[in-house]
């Protein structure tokens, strides 16, 4: 059987979120939650859910949060056989603070652990995978990290940018991605491309799949997704939803999408399927809650009237 191995980040998560509209340098009243998180650990957890055969290959520190995190991805399924126990940095934690709509409006990250990965530690997971196979990366991981899994992996990758910031870790890769899902922003900060329409959609897809990426998909938050592969470039959207909470989404639709692909279906399959899924997590804070169905998205997706506009 196929697997999917994801290479990333693990966080001890903080969420705070505002019950009034935010007051900067003010304090706010709101509700503060505690889970574990992290782009690299969310997407695994996704394959999980969806009853992939997932590896997980990260930094847990040894105090008691990375222990419990460690005990957690195993309970969920996936396998941490490769990742790597380090004694002397704590866990990574990330901070994210959301407005009274539910939507972040900032975060902050301490992920010095990751700086642990190195290339004797990537290479027991490299040499055991498979042609089949497919490989997931976030760009929490270095750009040393980056490029060694990209030029010695024999199997397809997927990549996530995780922040405009540090999609520049990404953008030299690009040609040895099959596939690559980065938000509006991250896309533009990656191309100078910002999509404001139709004409714009089309020229930054055509921009990345002239860099070599296969199968491009940029989120667009409640504007949708824009979809590229082959000669194909569409714009896809879906009716209106209600937000419980949007951190993550992205995640979902990636792990849902290549889950899918794993599975067999075609591109366009898998995006229904992948954007249903980042719907159903948005609106009932799957990830948090680990209530993905696998049965639930696929009846759900002629539910979400997905539309496509085909760009030229």
């Amino acid at each position: 059987m196929s697997r999917i191995i994801v290479i990333g980040g693990a966080n001890v998560d903080l969420c705070g979120s505002s019950i009034s509209p935010l007051r900067n340098y003010d304090s706010n009243p709101g509700e503060i939650s505690i889970s574990f998180g992290g782009v690299g650990r969310n997407i695994a957890q996704i394959c999980a859910l969806l009853k992939q055969n997932v590896s997980f290959v990260t930094c847990f520190s040894s105090d008691a949060y990375g222990t419990m995190m460690k005990e957690d991805c195993e309970k969920l399924g996936m396998d941490t056989s490769y990742s790597k126990v380090v004694d002397d940095l704590p866990s990574s934690m990330y901070i994210a603070i959301l407005d009274s709509n539910r939507d972040m409006k900032i975060g902050m990250s301490d992920m010095r652990i990751l700086r642990k990965m190195d290339h004797e530690m990537l290479d027991r997971v490299l040499s055991a995978c498979d042609p089949d196979d497919m490989i997931i990366i976030d760009a929490n991981l270095d750009l040393a990290c980056i490029g060694y899994i990209l030029g010695h992996a024999g199997c397809a990758v997927a990549a996530d940018p995780v922040s405009a910031n540090k999609a520049s870790r990404i953008k030299p890769y690009l040609s040895h991605l099959t596939i690559f899902k980065p938000n509006q922003y991250e896309a533009n900060e990656m191309n100078g491309i910002f999509i404001k329409d139709e004409a714009s959609a089309a020229e930054s897809v055509a921009w990345y799949r002239k860099q070599g990426v296969k199968e491009i998909i940029i989120s667009m938050a409640d504007r949708g997704v824009v979809f590229g592969y082959d000669d194909t470039a569409v714009w896809l959207t879906h009716k209106p939803i209600q937000v419980a909470n949007a951190t993550g989404g992205g995640d979902t639709l990636l792990g849902a999408y290549v889950s899918y692909r794993l599975s067999g279906h075609s591109e366009m399959e898998s995006i229904r399927y992948g954007m249903t899924a980042a719907a159903v997590n948005i609106e009932h804070d799957a990830v948090r809650r680990r209530s993905l169905d696998p049965l639930f998205i696929a009846e759900s997706i002629e539910n979400m009237k997905i539309k496509e506009k085909k760009l030229v």
